[in-house]
């Protein structure tokens, strides 16, 4: 789970340079002509090519790099600037606003990106819900402010609460934009706006916390980004600024919607709950060093699954569409999944401590005590894919309701039981929450998935080796310094263990070797260019 700082920065995010003018004249010649389309003509969606697909995940994983390296700087400076309690007070205010928030797509944008027929009726209705839904909530969310901040005994909740509602009402606006570029596959303009409001609102936060506005730069180096985000998407797809909302299709958008948005709440749910039960039984401190613990394996997994959720939920729909078999690229993405999570987090918890006292001061160190569990906890779930990634392609969202129902009831059970022994204990029991998770989670896609275990035994066995060889030097830091790992030895196991994991790869051939060499011949015939 992000940290607050890391959750302010992602609705804000932009990044480097802006959308380069031949990409935008391009889309905007795309929307002139579908709009000089009748409005009920379908037309199908366009065929990519695999040469499409790889540059789209390309994109798609340096913006959320990108994005990630932009807000993990900016909450360096944070934690220095603000306290705990502090970023307690933003954390919990944002976990209301994303448990809120879950609701607020209402699978609408799931709708458009699979929608095998769009037109601009289409369209139309589904901006038309996204007003009604998220205009509502944000409604609801400014008036339960006084409510959570009485419970948890702080006002600056309810301060925190009422500005960030402002993200629900400029919301609708750009997502309808967002929603076709991906369909379109379209990630190098999405790379584009998402990093740049990425900048703005991390520099906006870092500015104001140096000014003495403590939780609130939080909320608006959120804001920041959010209206940078939405004016840029508009001058992707300056049509839409002219795009008035309807509910023709309401129906089937409702149809398809009412379970994702369910599965999206219960997951949301099970990200954001056990802030709300540490808050409870623990303090909100104990909710910010949790924060704090978790942010460094949010920064990896989200860093695989955001971009390839992305880019797969329109890549598999299109192969289940056309009748041929997602097993193989199952297969690959358990193989990317394993190769890089494993290696990671293994080095990460092996020096877990020092590296939170080097990053974030000594005001965290309970967090880095808590970071191995958590570590631990995130790699097993890496074993297999999310289930919206394999459920969501073949249409079974009651299944992937009901899924993500059962995994988060056993969360919050496990979270409840070990916050009410100690901060502590809830981290131990990470690890058991996650093993019952991928149990769940591996019932409800085995006929789906087109794969078995028995072929992902063999990149399991080869991920583990690359873990075994790439881990060496942090293993060497570990029992070279018994009363601590200096700040040179983490530098230098920063740079080492990248070059013995690339190694690694190749010498256990294992299956991302192959992805490896295909980039670096790209790359030297691009030079010669």
């Amino acid at each position: 789970m992000p940290s607050s700082f890391t959750i302010a920065g992602v609705y804000a995010l932009p990044g480097y340079g802006k959308v380069s003018t031949d990409l935008v004249s391009h889309t905007r010649r795309h929307i002139d002509n579908a709009h000089k389309r009748k409005s009920l003509k379908e037309h199908p969606v366009p065929l990519k090519t695999k040469h499409t697909t790889r540059k789209s995940l390309a994109w798609s994983f340096s913006q959320q790099f990108g994005q990630y390296g932009l807000q993990f700087i900016g909450s360096v400076f944070i934690a220095r600037l603000l306290t705990p309690d502090e970023v307690g007070i933003f954390a919990l205010a944002m976990a209301a606003n994303f448990f809120i928030s879950s609701i607020r797509d209402f699978g609408v944008g799931t709708y458009l990106v699979r929608e095998q027929h769009i037109n601009e009726d289409k369209v139309r209705t589904a901006y038309g819900i996204w007003i009604i839904v998220s205009w509502t909530l944000g409604l609801i969310l400014v008036l339960s402010r006084n409510w959570l901040a009485d419970a948890y005994d702080s006002p600056g909740i309810a301060e925190v609460i009422v500005l960030l509602s402002v993200s629900f009402f400029l919301g609708p606006f750009g997502a309808p934009a967002q929603s076709m570029l991906m369909r379109e596959m379209r990630f190098d303009i999405l790379h584009h706006v998402t990093l740049t409001a990425a900048a703005v609102g991390t520099v906006t936060s870092v500015g104001l916390a140096f000014n003495g506005f403590s939780y609130m730069s939080l909320a608006w180096g959120m804001i920041a980004a959010a209206i940078f985000r939405l004016i840029l998407l508009l001058w992707a797809y300056p049509n839409h600024l002219k795009l008035l909302p309807g509910l023709r299709y309401w129906r089937d958008v409702v149809n398809f919607g009412g379970f994702v948005t369910g599965a999206s709440l219960v997951g949301t749910a099970s990200n954001e709950g056990p802030k709300f039960i540490l808050g409870a039984l623990i303090n909100p401190a104990g909710v910010a060093l949790f924060e704090r613990a978790v942010q460094i394996p949010t920064i990896v997994r989200q860093g695989i699954f955001g971009p390839l959720g992305r880019v797969l939920l329109p890549s598999f729909s299109r192969d289940i569409r056309n009748g041929d078999s997602i097993g193989t690229s199952v297969e690959k993405l358990v193989a990317v999944n394993t190769v890089i999570v494993w290696p990671a987090f293994v080095t990460v918890g092996l020096l877990a401590e020092p590296i939170i006292v080097m990053l974030f001061g000594e005001n965290w160190r309970i967090a880095g005590q808590m970071l191995p569990y958590i570590l631990i906890s995130q790699g097993i779930l890496a074993l297999l894919p999310q289930p919206d990634q394999i459920l969501l392609p073949h249409g079974e969202a009651k299944r992937l309701f009901f899924t993500r129902f059962t995994a988060t009831s056993v969360n919050l059970a496990v979270t409840t039981l070990g916050a009410a022994h100690s901060l502590m204990m809830f981290a131990m029991l990470r690890p058991a929450q996650s093993v019952i998770a991928v149990l769940i989670f591996f019932y409800a896609i085995r006929k789906f998935w087109q794969t078995n275990l028995r072929r992902l035994r063999p990149i399991y066995m080869r991920s583990a080796e690359v873990v075994a060889l790439s881990a060496l030097p942090a293993v060497t830091a570990t029992f070279l310094y018994d009363d601590g790992v200096p700040v040179t030895a983490l530098f230098s196991v920063a740079i080492t263990a990248p070059l013995f994991w690339v190694a690694a790869v190749f010498v256990v051939r294992h299956p991302l070797a192959a992805e490896i060499r295909l980039l670096l011949k790209s790359a030297i015939n691009l030079t010669k260019r």
